[in-house]
C-alpha cells in the first residue's frame, strides 16, 4: 500500500466501508492460506529446507511445535483427523529426534510429546524456508509496503493469540 493510500484510509469510516475492507482482508487471507498450505507449496518448503521429512511428518511437527508438550489425542482432535493416523508420523518424528514423548504428569497411562532442540532446528528450518517462498512472491514490492503488510499482519495475529485462537 503506498503511503498516500494509508494516509487516505480514515478511522470514521462508515460501518459499510469497514465491513467491506474486512470482508477484502478475509479473502485475501482466504486466498494466502489456500496457498501456504497447498501440497504443492508444503512440498516445495520441505525440498527447500533439506529435511526430507514426508508431508504428514512436517505438519505434525509443526503442529507440535506450537502446541507442546501435548498428547497426541488432543491435536487429532485440534487437526480433525482420527488419532491412529498420527501415531505413524509421530514414531518417525521421534526415531529421528525430532519429538520425545513423556508421561502426561496428570495420566500417567497417557502420553505427551513435544518437540526436541533437533526438532525446534528442524522447524527453524521450515519457517525459513516458507519465508524463502514468501519473499519470492514479494520481490517487486518496496521495503515500506512489506514492513507495513508485515506489522498489519502482526497486530492480526497478536489479536488473534489474545482471544486464545
Amino acid at each position: 500500500m503506498r503511503d498516500e493510500d494509508r494516509a487516505g484510509a480514515s478511522d470514521d469510516a462508515p460501518a459499510a466501508s469497514t465491513e467491506q475492507e474486512t470482508g477484502r482482508v478475509a479473502g485475501a487471507l482466504a486466498v494466502v492460506g489456500n496457498w501456504m498450505f497447498s501440497t504443492a507449496i508444503r512440498r516445495r518448503i520441505m525440498a527447500d529446507s533439506g529435511l526430507g521429512l514426508p508431508l504428514g511428518d512436517y505438519t505434525l511437527l509443526a503442529q507440535i511445535s506450537h502446541g507442546g508438550p501435548v498428547r497426541l489425542s488432543v491435536l487429532a482432535e485440534a487437526m480433525e483427523v482420527d488419532k491412529s493416523t498420527l501415531t505413524p508420523p509421530a514414531k518417525r518424528l521421534e526415531e529421528q529426534g525430532l519429538i520425545e514423548r513423556s508421561p502426561d504428569p496428570t495420566d500417567g497411562r497417557a502420553q505427551l510429546v513435544k518437540v526436541t532442540r533437533a526438532g525446534r532446528l528442524a522447524i527453524t528450518k521450515l519457517w525459513k524456508a516458507r519465508a524463502r517462498a514468501v519473499a519470492e512472491l514479494m520481490t517487486d514490492w518496496d521495503a515500506p509496503d512489506v514492513a507495513y503488510l508485515a506489522d498489519s499482519l502482526e497486530a492480526l495475529a497478536d489479536e488473534i493469540k489474545k482471544r486464545g485462537y
